[in-house]
Protein backbone atom coordinates (compact mmCIF):
# COMPACT_ATOMS: atom_id res chain seq x y z
CA UNK A 1 0.00 0.00 0.00
CA UNK A 2 2.93 2.56 0.82
CA UNK A 3 3.77 5.32 2.90
CA UNK A 4 4.24 8.87 1.09
CA UNK A 5 5.09 11.58 2.90
CA UNK A 6 6.07 15.47 1.74
CA UNK A 7 6.85 18.34 4.37
CA UNK A 8 6.76 21.75 3.14
CA UNK A 9 9.18 24.12 5.07
CA UNK A 10 10.49 27.55 4.32
CA UNK A 11 13.07 26.55 2.41
CA UNK A 12 11.82 23.70 0.12
CA UNK A 13 9.51 20.79 0.03
CA UNK A 14 10.50 17.51 0.79
CA UNK A 15 8.79 14.26 -0.84
CA UNK A 16 9.71 10.69 0.40
CA UNK A 17 8.22 6.82 -0.23
CA UNK A 18 9.11 3.26 0.69
CA UNK A 19 10.45 1.03 -2.19
CA UNK A 20 8.18 -2.35 -0.66
CA UNK A 21 5.27 -3.54 -3.64
CA UNK A 22 2.90 -6.59 -2.36
CA UNK A 23 1.61 -8.56 -5.05
CA UNK A 24 -1.66 -10.41 -4.57
CA UNK A 25 -2.78 -13.91 -5.71
CA UNK A 26 -6.13 -15.08 -6.39
CA UNK A 27 -7.02 -17.93 -3.74
CA UNK A 28 -9.69 -20.46 -4.27
CA UNK A 29 -10.87 -23.39 -2.63
CA UNK A 30 -14.02 -25.65 -1.94
CA UNK A 31 -14.98 -26.49 1.25
CA UNK A 32 -17.56 -28.51 2.91
CA UNK A 33 -20.41 -27.60 5.45
CA UNK A 34 -22.86 -29.58 7.25
CA UNK A 35 -26.29 -27.61 7.04
CA UNK A 36 -30.10 -28.49 8.20
CA UNK A 37 -33.30 -27.67 7.26
CA UNK A 38 -35.38 -25.16 9.55
CA UNK A 39 -38.57 -26.74 8.46
CA UNK A 40 -38.00 -30.60 7.46
CA UNK A 41 -35.23 -31.07 9.46
CA UNK A 42 -33.16 -32.58 6.47
CA UNK A 43 -29.46 -32.54 7.43
CA UNK A 44 -27.26 -32.06 3.88
CA UNK A 45 -24.16 -30.76 3.13
CA UNK A 46 -23.19 -27.57 1.52
CA UNK A 47 -20.02 -27.03 -0.97
CA UNK A 48 -19.54 -23.20 -1.48
CA UNK A 49 -17.04 -22.01 -3.32
CA UNK A 50 -14.48 -19.29 -1.93
CA UNK A 51 -12.19 -17.49 -3.97
CA UNK A 52 -10.44 -14.20 -2.14
CA UNK A 53 -7.13 -11.73 -3.09
CA UNK A 54 -4.10 -12.33 -0.36
CA UNK A 55 -0.90 -10.99 -0.42
CA UNK A 56 1.34 -13.18 -2.26
CA UNK A 57 4.66 -11.98 -2.62
CA UNK A 58 6.47 -8.38 -1.83
CA UNK A 59 9.21 -7.10 -3.47
CA UNK A 60 11.69 -4.30 -2.19
CA UNK A 61 12.57 -1.83 -5.66
CA UNK A 62 9.32 -0.53 -6.68
CA UNK A 63 9.92 3.18 -7.72
CA UNK A 64 7.22 5.14 -5.79
CA UNK A 65 9.09 8.80 -5.84
CA UNK A 66 10.08 10.49 -8.92
CA UNK A 67 10.39 13.63 -10.85
CA UNK A 68 7.86 15.37 -13.13
CA UNK A 69 8.67 18.12 -15.50
CA UNK A 70 11.94 18.54 -13.20
CA UNK A 71 10.01 20.57 -11.35
CA UNK A 72 7.98 18.27 -9.16
CA UNK A 73 7.66 15.61 -7.12
CA UNK A 74 5.28 12.39 -7.70
CA UNK A 75 4.86 10.34 -5.05
CA UNK A 76 2.08 6.89 -5.54
CA UNK A 77 0.19 5.08 -3.28
CA UNK A 78 -2.43 1.96 -3.64
CA UNK A 79 -2.29 -0.04 -6.82
CA UNK A 80 1.19 -0.25 -8.50
CA UNK A 81 0.06 -0.80 -11.91
CA UNK A 82 -2.53 0.09 -14.17
CA UNK A 83 -3.39 -1.20 -17.34
CA UNK A 84 -0.09 -3.35 -16.88
CA UNK A 85 2.13 -0.26 -16.87
CA UNK A 86 3.82 0.74 -13.48
CA UNK A 87 2.82 4.30 -11.94
CA UNK A 88 6.28 5.60 -12.41
CA UNK A 89 5.99 4.22 -16.24
CA UNK A 90 2.62 5.59 -16.95
CA UNK A 91 3.57 8.89 -15.16
CA UNK A 92 6.87 8.96 -17.71
CA UNK A 93 4.92 8.00 -20.92
CA UNK A 94 2.53 10.92 -19.54
CA UNK A 95 5.83 13.35 -19.75
CA UNK A 96 7.11 12.57 -22.72
CA UNK A 97 4.04 12.17 -25.08
CA UNK A 98 3.33 16.13 -24.21
CA UNK A 99 4.05 18.69 -26.43
CA UNK A 100 6.36 21.69 -25.35
CA UNK A 101 3.81 24.12 -25.16
CA UNK A 102 1.90 21.86 -22.80
CA UNK A 103 4.78 21.49 -20.61
CA UNK A 104 5.76 25.03 -20.47
CA UNK A 105 1.43 25.52 -19.63
CA UNK A 106 1.68 22.95 -17.10
CA UNK A 107 4.65 23.82 -14.52
CA UNK A 108 3.25 27.95 -15.08
CA UNK A 109 -0.04 26.27 -13.74
CA UNK A 110 1.49 24.95 -10.81
CA UNK A 111 1.24 21.93 -8.50
CA UNK A 112 -2.74 21.54 -9.27
CA UNK A 113 -2.43 21.81 -12.52
CA UNK A 114 0.07 18.91 -12.85
CA UNK A 115 -1.96 17.02 -10.39
CA UNK A 116 -5.01 17.39 -12.74
CA UNK A 117 -3.02 16.30 -15.99
CA UNK A 118 -1.83 13.11 -13.47
CA UNK A 119 -5.17 12.40 -12.35
CA UNK A 120 -7.33 12.80 -15.90
CA UNK A 121 -4.24 10.16 -17.18
CA UNK A 122 -4.31 7.80 -14.65
CA UNK A 123 -7.91 7.79 -14.37
CA UNK A 124 -8.40 7.22 -18.33
CA UNK A 125 -6.07 4.26 -17.99
CA UNK A 126 -7.92 2.73 -15.32
CA UNK A 127 -11.03 3.46 -16.87
CA UNK A 128 -9.78 1.23 -20.12
CA UNK A 129 -8.35 -1.47 -17.54
CA UNK A 130 -12.16 -2.29 -15.78
CA UNK A 131 -13.72 -2.52 -18.80
CA UNK A 132 -15.74 1.13 -19.03
CA UNK A 133 -17.57 4.02 -17.36
CA UNK A 134 -20.38 1.35 -15.80
CA UNK A 135 -17.57 -1.16 -13.92
CA UNK A 136 -15.94 1.58 -12.76
CA UNK A 137 -19.14 3.18 -11.11
CA UNK A 138 -19.22 0.23 -9.07
CA UNK A 139 -15.91 1.14 -7.45
CA UNK A 140 -18.23 3.32 -5.22
CA UNK A 141 -15.88 5.72 -3.05
CA UNK A 142 -13.45 3.43 -3.43
CA UNK A 143 -9.13 4.69 -3.91
CA UNK A 144 -7.54 2.45 -6.10
CA UNK A 145 -4.47 4.33 -6.55
CA UNK A 146 -3.45 7.54 -5.23
CA UNK A 147 -0.40 10.46 -5.45
CA UNK A 148 1.09 13.32 -4.02
CA UNK A 149 2.27 16.08 -5.96
CA UNK A 150 4.89 18.46 -4.44
CA UNK A 151 5.85 21.62 -6.25
CA UNK A 152 4.99 25.43 -6.21
CA UNK A 153 1.94 27.91 -7.43
CA UNK A 154 4.06 30.93 -7.50
CA UNK A 155 6.03 31.45 -4.25
CA UNK A 156 3.81 29.11 -2.23
CA UNK A 157 4.59 25.59 -1.57
CA UNK A 158 1.91 22.97 -2.01
CA UNK A 159 1.02 18.78 -1.69
CA UNK A 160 -2.11 18.31 -3.78
CA UNK A 161 -3.20 14.98 -2.90
CA UNK A 162 -4.85 12.85 -6.12
CA UNK A 163 -7.07 10.01 -5.13
CA UNK A 164 -8.44 7.70 -8.43
CA UNK A 165 -11.38 5.13 -8.08
CA UNK A 166 -14.60 5.89 -9.26
CA UNK A 167 -13.34 9.39 -10.18
CA UNK A 168 -10.40 11.99 -9.31
CA UNK A 169 -10.59 13.57 -5.95
CA UNK A 170 -7.97 16.48 -5.35
CA UNK A 171 -7.14 17.85 -2.06
CA UNK A 172 -4.89 20.64 -1.48
CA UNK A 173 -2.20 21.39 0.96
CA UNK A 174 -0.52 24.22 2.26
CA UNK A 175 1.83 25.68 5.12
CA UNK A 176 4.88 24.47 7.46
CA UNK A 177 3.68 20.65 8.31
CA UNK A 178 3.80 16.90 6.95
CA UNK A 179 1.33 15.16 4.76
CA UNK A 180 1.18 11.77 4.83
CA UNK A 181 -0.61 9.08 2.73
CA UNK A 182 -1.40 5.43 2.20
CA UNK A 183 -0.76 3.49 4.98
CA UNK A 184 -0.97 6.36 8.02
CA UNK A 185 -1.88 4.27 10.98
CA UNK A 186 1.22 4.61 12.73
CA UNK A 187 1.69 8.05 11.37
CA UNK A 188 -1.67 8.70 12.76
CA UNK A 189 -1.16 7.03 16.09
CA UNK A 190 2.10 9.83 16.50
CA UNK A 191 0.03 12.31 15.89
CA UNK A 192 -2.92 11.36 17.90
CA UNK A 193 -0.47 11.35 21.00
CA UNK A 194 1.61 14.68 20.11
CA UNK A 195 -2.28 16.25 20.72
CA UNK A 196 -2.85 14.77 24.00
CA UNK A 197 0.35 14.87 25.34
CA UNK A 198 1.89 18.44 23.63
CA UNK A 199 5.52 17.74 24.70
CA UNK A 200 5.87 15.15 21.86
CA UNK A 201 4.39 17.70 19.14
CA UNK A 202 7.77 18.36 16.93
CA UNK A 203 8.02 21.94 16.47
CA UNK A 204 7.29 21.77 12.56
CA UNK A 205 6.70 25.73 12.07
CA UNK A 206 10.73 25.93 12.66
CA UNK A 207 12.16 22.80 10.68
CA UNK A 208 15.03 22.83 8.67
CA UNK A 209 15.47 21.18 5.32
CA UNK A 210 17.59 18.66 7.30
CA UNK A 211 15.11 18.20 10.05
CA UNK A 212 11.99 17.59 7.68
CA UNK A 213 14.37 15.39 5.70
CA UNK A 214 15.22 13.48 8.78
CA UNK A 215 11.39 13.14 10.00
CA UNK A 216 9.85 11.69 6.96
CA UNK A 217 12.31 9.59 6.99
CA UNK A 218 11.35 8.74 10.57
CA UNK A 219 7.86 8.32 10.03
CA UNK A 220 8.23 5.92 7.13
CA UNK A 221 11.01 3.96 8.87
CA UNK A 222 8.55 3.68 12.19
CA UNK A 223 5.77 2.24 10.08
CA UNK A 224 7.52 -0.07 8.55
CA UNK A 225 8.99 -1.22 11.92
CA UNK A 226 5.85 -1.27 13.46
CA UNK A 227 4.39 -3.83 10.32
CA UNK A 228 7.89 -5.76 11.01
CA UNK A 229 6.96 -6.52 14.39
CA UNK A 230 3.14 -6.80 14.26
CA UNK A 231 0.59 -9.76 13.11
CA UNK A 232 -0.10 -6.92 10.15
CA UNK A 233 1.33 -7.84 6.43
CA UNK A 234 3.66 -5.50 5.92
CA UNK A 235 2.84 -2.81 2.85
CA UNK A 236 5.82 -0.26 4.30
CA UNK A 237 9.38 -1.06 4.08
CA UNK A 238 12.42 -1.19 1.42
CA UNK A 239 14.56 1.66 0.71
CA UNK A 240 13.18 4.98 1.19
CA UNK A 241 13.65 7.44 -1.33
CA UNK A 242 14.03 11.20 -0.69
CA UNK A 243 13.95 14.00 -2.81
CA UNK A 244 14.01 17.72 -2.70
CA UNK A 245 11.89 20.17 -4.30
CA UNK A 246 12.66 24.35 -4.51
CA UNK A 247 11.64 27.07 -6.91
CA UNK A 248 15.17 27.21 -8.10
CA UNK A 249 16.59 24.03 -8.82
CA UNK A 250 13.42 21.98 -9.24
CA UNK A 251 13.49 18.71 -8.19
CA UNK A 252 16.78 17.07 -6.85
CA UNK A 253 17.33 13.76 -5.32
CA UNK A 254 18.69 13.78 -1.65
CA UNK A 255 18.62 9.21 -1.41
CA UNK A 256 18.33 7.10 -4.28
CA UNK A 257 17.99 3.60 -4.22
CA UNK A 258 20.72 2.51 -6.77
CA UNK A 259 17.84 1.06 -9.34
CA UNK A 260 15.94 4.52 -9.25
CA UNK A 261 19.16 6.00 -10.56
CA UNK A 262 19.07 3.93 -13.73
CA UNK A 263 15.53 4.25 -14.04
CA UNK A 264 15.37 8.01 -13.20
CA UNK A 265 18.03 9.43 -15.45
CA UNK A 266 17.84 12.97 -16.65
CA UNK A 267 19.75 15.79 -14.78
CA UNK A 268 18.58 14.95 -11.09
CA UNK A 269 19.53 11.05 -11.78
Amino acid sequence: MTLIASFRTADGIVIAGDSLATMSAQLRFQSEVPARCPKCKHEFILKPKIQAQIPASTFPYAQKVFPFLDDFGVGTFGAGEVLGKTMWFAITELESSMSKTKKSDLVAGGAGAVAGAVGKHIHRLLKKEVGGVEKLKKLGKKTVVGFQIVGYDGDVAKTVEVKIGNGVQTEEHIGRTCTVSGMREVVTALWDLAKKEARYAPPVQVFSLQDAINYVDFLIRTTSLCQQFSQAIPGVGGDIDIALVTPFNGFQWIRQKELGKVLAGGRNG
